[in-house]
């Protein structure tokens, strides 16, 4: 979700909530869900498990919580942050006493998903980690900025101005000459016109087939949505739909990229020391520093140096590919060939699991030890990323990717929690998985079917989650 929704929706919910006693607020560490039902309407909730995450309604909500009982007194979002801001209030337990003030903030950034509600610095409910510091806003482009990087399709260079995410970029790339216009209107934080394009729910219209909707909360989960009222598409336009949210999801994230390059580079000056726990970016602003006991701040830039470029291939390659999707017309099925041989065939010809990361990037998951044999020797091309999780009977997995230099992280790690997905260590809170190229795997001489011998690989820890094995998958 972006800064202009979240302020947007921070409105909607002010209208909808101020002044009103909270009967269910919950703050579901597990699930990572934030329930909130106060004032009129049905309860809502923040599902911050999503990678894009989703706001929509619940028919119940008998859980109170811990902030039932608190008054909200405003709901509010800070300029270009994608953060929530209740401001909460209780009387005081004695006649005369004062009344307390509490805050539960919601962290929206797809790295730092997050919710804390405290009062007084004592906190009383918590989803996520620490939540992050607040974003500096971005400066407001110009006209003449404005209008070039539309006219040249220069997305990196829109998404650096206020306001403007992936789809707004891409909306005002999509018209170069109401270019201008449309960002002072969006500038302008004018009343939203909530549209759904495709499954996201976005203020404005920000593509040619929106569709109008009358809240920025969605009725029900997109997944729900899709799975309710998709009955008449082919399961071609399920694929595609699915492929293209991924890419905006991955798009999204991937406008962090210059605040983390400051970041990585704030830690690159520091030389060789302990990793702090905040550090002073060239912009004037502070960020917080995610890392391991006694790592130092080199190692830990040069770990944000690697998502940072990743990032960037995909602001360079990611909006080029969503176009040729969206254009793409989806294959027509064959009339003439009965269901069941059309299954056959598609079984006989690839005899595995499909899965599309983030990124729109092909995973191949073995279904046994014949399958795996097939995958990684007949179909696999010798650059593909070759994953195994380490030590385990599991399968073997397949990233479609051909160039020289290594795939992006983000694509890389969802391989690698379907490797460890699909293997028996299933169960383990930390999988070590292997990868390297498919050319550095080899048939075991002799050996029984699946058994192979690795030249060289690298190993990266992950955590089995089935949700990410039903968010990739492509069928």
């Amino acid at each position: 979700m972006d800064s202009l929704t979240v302020y947007h929706l921070a409105r909607e919910l002010d209208a909808r909530w101020r002044g009103g006693t909270i009967r269910t607020g919950h703050l579901d560490r597990y699930a990572k869900r934030v329930v909130i039902s106060a004032g009129q309407g049905l309860p809502v909730e923040i599902d911050l498990s999503s990678p894009d995450v989703v706001v929509c309604e619940r028919a119940d909500a008998e859980v109170r919580g811990p902030l039932a009982g608190w008054i909200i007194e405003s709901v509010t979002a800070p300029d270009d942050d994608r953060r929530l801001m209740i401001a909460l209030a209780r009387e005081g337990k004695f006649r005369g006493s004062v009344n307390k003030r509490g805050l539960l903030e919601v962290s929206m950034l797809p790295t730092a998903r997050a919710a804390l509600a405290h009062e007084s610095g004592r906190v009383i409910a918590r989803v996520g980690g620490a939540l992050p510091p607040r974003s500096v806003p971005r400066a407001v482009l110009n006209d003449g900025a404005v209008l070039r990087a539309a006219t040249l399709g220069e997305v990196a260079t829109l998404m650096t101005g206020r306001w403007v995410s992936a789809p707004v970029a891409r909306w005002l790339v999509s018209a170069p000459e109401l270019a201008v216009d449309r960002y002072r209107e969006i500038c302008a934080l004018g009343p939203a016109h909530p549209s759904w394009c495709g499954r996201v729910l976005l203020p404005f219209p920000f593509c040619d087939d929106a569709v109008p909707a009358s809240s920025l909360v969605a009725p029900e989960h997109p997944d729900q949505r899709a799975a309710s009222g998709g009955a008449s598409a082919t399961r071609a336009d399920v694929r595609r739909d699915r492929a293209l949210e991924r890419m905006r999801r991955e798009l999204g994230r991937a406008a962090e990229a210059p605040r983390l390059r400051l970041l990585a580079d704030a830690l690159m000056s520091l030389g060789d020391v302990p990793a702090p726990e905040r550090v002073r970016l060239l912009d004037g602003s502070e960020a917080s520093v995610a890392h391991e006991e006694g790592e130092s701040a080199v190692a830990v830039a040069e770990r944000i140096y690697d998502d940072v470029r990743s990032m960037e291939r995909a602001l360079a390659s990611l909006p080029e590919r969503m176009a040729a999707f969206e254009v793409a017309p989806a294959p027509a099925p064959r009339p003439e060939a009965r269901p069941g041989r059309q299954a056959t065939a598609r079984a006989a010809a690839r005899p595995f699991r499909t899965y599309r990361s983030s990124g729109g990037l092909e995973i191949w998951v073995g279904r046994g030890a014949a399958s795996n044999d097939t995958l990684t020797f007949h179909e696999s091309s010798p650059r593909d990323v070759w994953l195994h999780a380490r030590d385990a009977t599991g399968a073997h997995v397949v990233l479609r990717w051909s160039r020289d230099e290594p795939p992006p992280t983000r694509d890389r790690e969802e391989a690698a929690v379907l490797a460890a997905w699909h293997s028996k260590s299933r169960g383990s809170g930390l999988v070590p998985v292997d990868w390297t190229r498919r050319r550095y795997v080899r048939k075991a001489k002799g050996g029984a079917p699946g058994l192979v011998l690795v030249q060289r690989s690298e190993t990266i820890f992950v955590k089995p989650d089935e949700r990410v094995e039903r968010r990739l998958r492509d069928t």
